[in-house]
């Protein structure tokens, strides 16, 4: 069963974020889900935190191999 959900990415105009590819964060909130359990209705969290945290890992110059 497919569960991508891509939300429009939010900007903020006061900081520039890195920019993460919708496939990697998509991949990220996938992963996430599968470890909570497959709840539903997370969706939009998982997006929003996996997003964090590829920018988070980007900003520091972490590279991860899987992404």
């Amino acid at each position: 069963m497919s569960r991508v959900v891509t939300p429009p990415l939010a900007q903020s105009a006061n900081a520039p974020s890195p920019s993460v590819s919708q496939e990697k964060i998509a991949q990220r909130a996938y992963e996430k889900w599968l470890k909570r359990g497959q709840p539903q209705g997370t969706e939009m969290m998982d997006w929003l935190e996996a997003e964090s945290e590829l920018r988070s890992e980007i900003s520091r110059g972490k590279v991860a191999s899987k992404y």
